[in-house]
């Protein structure tokens, strides 16, 4: 299956709309990293040790072009103004060489 990578840009002082839906953030991410579709998640802060957070980056296996954008419209952060905009990004692995 295709992977994809997103990169989720936070709007200024997302912090506490952050924390607000996280938690249907996550119901989403859950089940994608229990079936293994999901290959990572996490946030990226303004610099390590730093509280403000900038975006998010998510790398997940998709179908194809259609499911990934259909499954970032639904997102609850982008739809509760967490993100900005999410970049939906094609990616290939090549280290380490995947199984």
């Amino acid at each position: 299956m295709p992977m994809y990578v997103l990169i989720c840009h936070d709007v200024p002082n997302s912090a506490k709309l952050r924390q607000q839906h996280r938690p249907a953030h996550l119901a989403r991410l859950l089940p994608m990293l229990e079936s293994g579709q999901l290959k990572l998640a996490g946030f990226t802060p303004s610099a390590h040790g730093e509280p403000t957070v900038t975006g998010s980056i998510i790398m997940a296996d998709f179908p194809d072009d259609k499911a990934v954008q259909d499954w970032v419209s639904q997102e609850p952060f982008l739809l509760n103004g967490v993100y900005s905009h999410i970049d939906i990004k094609p990616f290939v692995q090549s280290l380490p060489a995947a199984q």
